[in-house]
């Protein structure tokens, strides 16, 4: 798998390392590295690509880039929760976001979950509960790298310049399926949040994405319109949070994100 996913980044800045000698977290002045660990999945997701454009990584990357400069991010937002609501047991005109702002875009996802405690957008107490809840510590460590990876003793490191780690999954597609938005979208999305948060992606997984943030929302606001981010890009991050408005404040105090898809 390796080898197959090697030759699939050769036109790429990529460092083949083992596990044991893997040193976290990836810093290098001037570029941004992104741990990719290897999985059956991305490599066949590249192969596939590669094979049905008959061009390199770096061309298909250069058209898509195109694509994600071409969208807005409300429009991008909108593609996303459309993909969900398609199979969602709601009326066509309730469906039908084109036109619709972020907040019109979001009330019509939710309605997915209408009546659910988790939409509950109230700021949680601020209490030494609460605090213990939402504190997090890195999930970038070796026993986490250990517990992802497929047949294989090494990970691959991805160099990108700095200020290009939006285009993380273009490089490394893995999306499409089920719930999880397409490459493109993940990418336009990264960029927006590279824009207002300075967010820059650590890792990528078969199913996950691990991103770090340069800096927090400022108000209460600002995090919970980011947390309505989060829970149309990926729905499953309320999974360890009790409501939107817990996770809201756990993005106040928090800047490593991560997000999973089944």
């Amino acid at each position: 798998m390796i080898v197959e996913l090697v030759d699939s980044f050769a036109s790429c800045d990529i460092e083949v390392v083992a596990v044991e000698e893997l040193s976290l977290p990836l810093t290098q002045e001037g570029k941004h590295r992104i741990l990719v660990v290897p999985s059956y999945n991305i490599a066949e997701m590249l192969e596939e690509i590669l094979e049905e454009e008959e061009k390199s990584l770096a061309e298909v990357v250069d058209r898509e880039l195109k694509e994600v400069h071409s969208l807005s991010i409300v429009d991008t937002f909108r593609r996303i929760a459309e993909s969900i609501l398609v199979d969602a047991d709601l009326p066509l005109e309730q469906k039908n976001l084109e036109g619709k702002s972020f907040e019109d875009i979001y009330a019509a996802y939710a309605l997915v979950w209408e009546g659910h405690e988790m939409l509950n957008e109230k700021m949680a107490v601020r209490d030494e509960e609460i605090k213990i809840e939402t504190e997090a510590t890195s999930v970038l460590t070796t026993e986490w790298v250990r517990e992802k990876i497929e047949a294989a003793d090494d990970v691959i490191i991805l160099t990108l310049p700095a200020g290009s780690g939006y285009e993380a999954p273009l490089w490394v597609p893995m999306g499409g399926y089920n719930e999880c938005p397409l490459p493109v979208y993940q990418s336009a999305v990264f960029k927006h949040w590279q824009e207002q948060y300075h967010v820059t992606p650590l890792a990528v997984t078969q199913d996950k994405w691990v991103l770090q943030a340069g800096t927090r929302p400022l108000t209460y606001e600002a995090a919970l319109r980011l947390a309505k981010e989060h829970f149309i890009f990926c729905q499953y991050v309320l999974e360890r949070f009790d409501t939107l408005g817990h996770y809201a404040d756990y993005l106040m105090g928090n800047n490593e994100w991560d997000f999973w898809w089944d």
